[in-house]
């Protein structure tokens, strides 16, 4: 079944640009992102599937043997060895036929263990579902209740900043989405594809400095100055701040922020955003931190970018061939543009008294709260957890099989049997 999805889904999105070539190209393909995702629901679609009836079956068995009192966790132990022995070969097999249609390269471990991670913990979801109820009607009811939440949640189908607001999150991955392992892995495969391809790792580090400079000079600093401008409008109309109080706030947050960030800016003192201390002196002090700002980040893109093309036309005149041969078999424009979210409409927005940058979120490397915090946004480079940055494709390997170590807590303990057994007695009883 897996070489065959594999076979059907890569030969269906082998999708050649240009109308009138027979020549295919893989950076032209715009359906990779599709793919990335459609292999990771078939990847827990079959881990699913697979071990949803495994102890259905065993009821009478396990019901005689319970007073033997065999070990509990010997039995579920080979029950997931072997299903994990079954999704292992069903991911090789499908990574096999599909990338090698789809012409992915050098990366047929990273796809296959990602799979393999998705449909591993979806063989514990499947063993929960197994455990906790009496019918194999209920069961195969049951697995699209849960498909089509990792679908809609994965982070492929819907931007998680305009789903419904009791759902969505604006600067980070929405706290319900954090719990399906489709969010994961789809992140992690995207990134890694476009960060570490073996083309884009050459130029990764040139082209974020300078996407970074670039949205600072282009829409950071530009929406500092026209809060800047409304808190000196407010203040020369009455002398005194008024309208223009969250504009101070925000420009209060976002300057201490970059403060920390950046050395090149001169040690200020707190007082100086204090409304009702203003003066023409301090706005003038803030005109002269942002004027330092711009021209840091001025420097810095000049700076980059001449490093990246001083690269680029090393490369034209001694291996030009070399450069476009790689370009086209490894960097997928299409990946790029979902990891950068270049159509995005809203390039900046303010949230809490704070900027939210929306685009570029593959080069925004992110900031920890606190030590034990580890969400972010969306298609981050890396992830930061115990004062320690790591690299996203393994740290979200790691997490989902975090996920997969508590859903074995909760099968060797019957947490969700007892659960549904309990909801099922209360119903009978109300319905009495």
């Amino acid at each position: 079944e897996a070489p065959v999805l594999g076979f059907i889904l890569a030969y269906i999105i082998r999708y050649i640009a240009e109308p009138t070539s027979q020549t295919y190209i893989f950076r032209e393909n715009e359906n990779i992102p599709i793919y990335i995702f459609m292999a990771l629901i078939v990847a827990a679609f079959l881990g699913m599937t697979v071990s949803a009836e495994e102890i259905f079956r065993d009821r009478k068995i396990l019901k005689r043997e319970k007073f033997l009192h065999l070990s509990h966790s010997a039995y579920l132990l080979s029950k997931i060895s072997l299903l994990f022995l079954i999704s292992a070969i069903q991911s090789i097999c499908f990574v096999l036929v599909a990338n090698s249609i789809l012409e992915i390269r050098l990366m047929l471990f990273v796809y296959w263990f990602a799979l393999f991670t998705t449909a591993a913990c979806a063989n514990m979801i499947g063993l929960n579902i197994s455990s906790a109820f009496n019918s194999a009607v209920t069961i195969y009811i049951v697995i699209p209740l849960i498909i089509i939440p990792m679908m809609v949640l994965s982070g492929a189908m819907f931007s998680f900043e305009k789903l419904n607001r009791r759902v969505s999150s604006i600067d980070k991955v929405p706290l319900m989405a954090e719990m399906m392992p489709t969010k994961w892995s789809y992140e992690a495969l995207m990134v890694h594809q476009f960060k570490d391809n073996f083309f884009e790792e050459n130029f990764y580090h040139y082209d974020k400095d300078i996407t970074n400079a670039d949205f600072k000079l282009s829409y950071y600093i530009p929406e500092l100055e026209n809060r800047l401008k409304k808190i000196e409008i407010d203040f020369r109309a009455d002398g005194i701040i008024n309208d223009s109080r969250n504009d101070l706030m925000l420009l209060k947050n976002e300057l201490v922020k970059e403060s920390y960030q950046n050395s090149t800016i001169d040690s200020f003192n707190i007082e100086l955003f204090e409304a009702s201390k203003m003066t023409d002196i301090k706005i003038e002090q803030m005109e002269s931190i942002l004027a330092d700002l711009n021209l840091h980040y001025l420097e810095v893109f000049k700076r980059i970018n001449k490093e990246k093309n001083n690269l680029i036309k090393n490369l034209m005149r001694n291996r030009k061939d070399t450069y476009y041969n790689y370009l086209n078999r490894y960097h997928n424009e299409n990946v790029s543009d979902h990891v950068r979210k270049i159509y995005e409409r809203k390039k900046i927005i303010e949230f809490n008294h704070r900027l939210i940058r929306m685009i570029d979120p593959i080069y925004m490397d992110p900031v920890s709260n606190s030590p034990l915090s580890f969400r972010t946004h969306f298609f981050a480079p890396t992830k930061i957890f115990l004062g320690k940055r790591f690299d996203t494709y393994w740290f979200n390997m790691g997490f989902i099989w975090f996920l997969s170590l508590v859903l074995y807590g909760l099968l060797y303990f019957s947490v969700l049997k007892n659960l549904v057994n309990q909801d099922f007695y209360k119903i009978f009883r109300k319905r009495r």
